[in-house]
Order: C-alpha cells, then sequence, then structure tokens
C-alpha cells in the first residue's frame, strides 16, 4: 500500500501546483496554497519535493506523455530509424512551441541553473530518455546509424542541442518558428548519422 499511495500524494502535489501556476502564475502561488489544494500536509509536500521551483520541473513529465503519443501513432518501424528520429525532434519542438505552460519557461530555464534542488528535465528515466535511447540503439545495431559515439553519447548529444534550441528561442522571445528552427540546426546532424545501403549499380572503376 505504502508504494501507491506515496504516488498518489506525489501526482496530487503536481496536479494542484500546476492548476494554481496556471491560474495564478508561477511567482503567485504560495507552497500553502499547493498544500490546501492537494489535501495533503507541508510533511508530504517536502518529502517529495524540496520547494517550489523543483514542482516548476515536472513539467518534464507532461511532455512526456505527448512523447508516448508520438510512440504509438507517428513512430514507423517500417521507416530508416534516422528519418523516425527526425520526426521524434519535429514532435519535441512542435510539443514545447504549442504547449499552454509557455509562459513558465523563462522561469523554468532560469531556476534550473541556480537550482541544487532535482531537476527533473535531466532524469535520464524520463520517456523522453527512454525513446530517444532505444532509438539510436536500434539504429546503431542495425547498422543504420553510422557514428563513433555510443547510443547513450549520441542520446546526450542531441539532448544538449534540443535544450540549446529552446533556450534561445526563449531568449528570441519565440519571436520564430520554433519547430523549422529546430529543423534547421538538428536535421543537418541527424542526416550525418544515415549510413544508406550500398549502391549495387555503381560502376567499378577502371
Amino acid at each position: 500500500m505504502r508504494g501507491p499511495y506515496k504516488k498518489k500524494t506525489k501526482e496530487k502535489i503536481m496536479n494542484a501546483a500546476w492548476e494554481l501556476f496556471q491560474e495564478h502564475g508561477y511567482e503567485d502561488t504560495t507552497i500553502s496554497e499547493i498544500i490546501e489544494k492537494s489535501g495533503t500536509s507541508r510533511s508530504a509536500f517536502y518529502h517529495h519535493f524540496h520547494g517550489k521551483e523543483e514542482l516548476l520541473f515536472t513539467i518534464a513529465y507532461i511532455y512526456d506523455n505527448d512523447y508516448d503519443i508520438w510512440l504509438r501513432e507517428d513512430y514507423d518501424e517500417n521507416l530508416h530509424v534516422v528519418d523516425n528520429l527526425i520526426s521524434f525532434n519535429d514532435y519535441v519542438m512542435h510539443a514545447v512551441e504549442s504547449s499552454p505552460f509557455c509562459d513558465f519557461y523563462n522561469s523554468l530555464y532560469g531556476l534550473q541553473v541556480m537550482t541544487d534542488g532535482v531537476r527533473h528535465i535531466l532524469n535520464p528515466d524520463r520517456r523522453y530518455y527512454q525513446i530517444l535511447r532505444q532509438l539510436l540503439k536500434d539504429g546503431i545495431e542495425s547498422g543504420q546509424i553510422l557514428s563513433p559515439h555510443t547510443y547513450t553519447v549520441l542520446t546526450d548529444m542531441i539532448t544538449s542541442f534540443q535544450i540549446g534550441i529552446t533556450y534561445n528561442w526563449c531568449l528570441q522571445q519565440r519571436r520564430y518558428p520554433l519547430v523549422q528552427y529546430g529543423r534547421d540546426l538538428m536535421n543537418p546532424f541527424l542526416l550525418s548519422l544515415r549510413k544508406e545501403p550500398p549502391d549495387d549499380k555503381a560502376l567499378p572503376s577502371d
């Protein structure tokens, strides 16, 4: 009973916090209000979270639900793995750009630099990382990806690119389409990983 109860309590706190963040804004929401709305206790709150800023970082798990939708509906095992990586990158950029939580991004990025607490966006157990690692692992093992790097290193590289692209978009006050910007910067790198099958029609050299 303890495991499910703990999970339920944590989710209640997260859900209450995000309702209040959207209603009042992050800065104007207090921990006391979150505790009251979630129907939990102060000890329960601090058992799961170091502070209010850590709750802001749980936005990552909201996006993970969308990435599972991509896996079910858009992933195509008949495509070259690099094409699926390009599709996934598009989906990630679209999820970020079209999110109702865009107004929280400035606080999110600023606080993650300063916090001593848990940065949930970097949690390697997130579905985002699991999906990306599996795509890259399958690509390397099937010979569709050619790279001197391991799939874990490639995961870190792609993640760093996406975070940087999104951060710059925020610095530029979201004045241009993120999806197209993400394509322009990410697709050349992803295409560089692609190992094409040998051309059987190639003419022999003299």
